[in-house]
């Protein structure tokens, strides 16, 4: 059973009749002694209060609900507080509409308040960690990716998420959040993870087959060494893999000179607007008046990937409108939109960014593997090359770059400024041939060719086909076998390719392991973005205090909480 599938819960019907069932119990109330209730076990509800010399009452069902709403409220990022102050009132008000108020009133014996929900969150938080570090402790291998950002109050923090094999398929995780308190050093942030994952954890490092990161000097500089200590940490029986996403990011920085003056002026045209806030609203009144379909313009910041195209194709959607509200601001950044050259350049900017955002977006998103990331980024080294060649031929033709196709039929341009466009245009496509040949080198890509029979190992049936593979006898008999059965070619179309070498690793180990170890790293460190992006609605100006470690745990873990394990292990906590 999948996780989706499975009830928040985690109760069966039968389990929740037998839970409201369950007897009213009396428990000492003891708010200063929290941890304790944290360990305590009470398997047994009957013999709870044996172990308590005074008591209170509370119910099961409370004690279970307070544990749901903390659960909702880490998972939708909101405020602990909102549960006491939104969540309770509103249940309240629906019961009492629906019902009546001897059953609205019956829901003021869950505890709800902000420290509660607090200890909830971290209950649950520890809860679901054990259930993860169980899991990896039983010696599956596993891959990671990691991180480092700052938060709010401008303190580190390292995000790390694993990658490993259950049931049926990969699962991915957040491993650790750490809260550093400083600044520190490359071989510090190593020992603050040797740590966490071999001090805390009790993780062993052979176990991990893959590392991935960004390229920033924080991690694989000369003198930060993270990379360099863990690899060596793994006896070098992992890979490091450099992200996709941010090398292409760093791609996409390659333009020639006259085009980049043209991105820095818009850039201007925007802050000169967008920074101004009585300058934003007269811009939008005046588009307003004229009817257009936007309004506003969009900022551009460097740690947003998919920016720079919107943010072109605003400009040059509003290039009129702008050019007026320039004009009666007397501004000097007018005079750009009165050159044709510039607002043809900004047209192909807006194209270009635009297809290297396309292609950003494909290589996100969960359990991707590594072959579709190569055919991505292949194919579009040879739509590069297509690309020049339609230039250079003796009918140059923009049917790639519709926002310049349509600049260029709408528009009266001289040749001798097309033919300055097209020279500009082929230097930036060669300049991204040669930049993408740089970050994406064919002998990294090499190992894949190799074992491209991963992919789909229904294409070589022959034998002949199969000796050029240069497999291992042993894993040239199961390849031969497996090519031929229809039965696992059906699982092949139904399944991911993970699941399918996963499924036919007792009948195929040799060449389901040497799958699993090639498909299990990360190839992208999107999951430790999406992280921060959780990290910026948790920890906010009013909550820079915050330990945001357990609701990170609750609202990323890919794990469901056992209920029925929580409640025995706090069956009455204080409130």
């Amino acid at each position: 059973m999948t996780t989706e599938s499975r009830d928040p819960t985690g109760l069966s019907p039968q389990a929740t009749q037998e839970m409201e069932g369950l007897m009213i119990v009396k428990v000492e109330e003891e708010e200063d002694d929290e941890e304790d209730h944290f360990q305590r076990k009470g398997s047994n509800p009957e013999l709870i209060p044996q172990c308590f010399g005074r008591s209170t009452t509370m119910n099961e069902r409370a004690l279970l609900s307070s544990y749901l709403v903390a659960y909702r409220v880490a998972k939708e990022k909101m405020a602990h507080t909102a549960a006491e102050k939104v969540i309770l009132p509103a249940c309240m008000d629906m019961v009492r509409t629906i019902f009546d108020d001897k059953s609205a009133d019956k829901l003021r014996t869950i505890p709800l308040s902000d420290n509660t929900i607090s200890r909830r969150i971290c209950t649950i938080a520890k809860h679901l960690e054990s259930m993860l570090i169980t899991r990896l402790q039983s010696g599956l291998d596993f891959a990671i990716q990691l991180d480092e950002n700052t938060d709010i109050a401008s303190y580190p923090v390292l995000l790390v998420y694993v990658r490993y094999v259950w049931q049926d398929d990969f699962i991915e995780d957040l491993l650790c959040c750490l809260n550093l308190n400083s600044h520190r050093s490359g071989l510090d942030l190593f020992a603050e993870l040797e740590k966490c994952i071999v001090g805390q954890y009790k993780l062993n490092w052979k176990n991990c087959k893959g590392i991935t990161s960004d390229g920033a000097a924080n991690m694989t500089g000369k003198h930060s060494r993270v990379i360099e200590k863990l690899l060596e940490a793994t006896r070098n029986c992992a890979l490091w893999n450099h992200c996709f996403i941010h090398r292409e990011a760093l791609v996409s920085k390659e333009i020639p000179p006259s085009l980049m003056e043209v991105l820095r002026n818009a850039v201007k045209i925007v802050n000169f607007i967008k920074g101004s806030p009585l300058n934003s609203r007269l811009l939008e009144i005046f588009c307003s008046e004229i009817g257009v379909n936007h309004t506003h313009l969009l900022f551009h910041t460097e740690v947003r990937w998919l920016s720079q195209g919107k943010i072109l194709s605003r400009v040059y959607e509003l290039r009129n409108e702008i050019y007026i509200f320039l004009m009666e601001k007397q501004s000097h950044l007018a005079t750009v939109f009165e050159d044709d050259i510039w607002i043809t350049k900004l047209a192909y900017l807006c194209d270009v960014f635009g297809i290297l955002e396309e292609l950003s977006l494909k290589l996100q998103g969960r359990n991707s593997n590594i072959f579709q990331y190569l055919e991505h980024i292949l194919g579009f080294q040879k739509t590069l090359l297509l690309w020049q060649a339609r230039l250079q031929g003796p009918h140059p033709s923009y049917y790639m770059f519709p926002t310049l196709l349509q600049h260029v039929e709408e528009n009266v341009i001289h040749e001798a400024c097309l033919q300055e466009i097209k020279s500009e245009v082929l230097r930036h496509l060669a300049s991204l041939s040669q930049t993408f040949g740089h970050y994406f080198p064919e002998e990294k890509f090499a190992p894949l060719k190799e074992n491209i029979w991963m992919k789909d190992p229904f294409a070589f049936q022959a034998p002949e086909s199969i000796i050029e593979l240069n497999l291992v006898p042993g894993e040239e008999n199961e390849l031969l076998q497996l090519s031929s059965s229809f039965t696992l070619k059906n699982y092949y179309k139904t399944l991911s390719l993970s699941a399918f070498w996963i499924k036919i690793q007792d009948d195929y180990p040799l060449l389901s392991r040497k799958s699993v170890l090639l498909l299990l790293p990360f190839t992208t460190t999107s999951l430790c973005e999406l992280g921060f992006s959780i990290l910026t609605r948790l920890k906010t100006k009013k909550r820079n205090r915050l330990n945001s470690a357990p609701d990170m745990r609750v609202a990323l873990s890919s794990c469901v909480p056992d209920w029925n394990e929580l409640m025995n292990k706090q069956a009455h906590p204080s409130h």
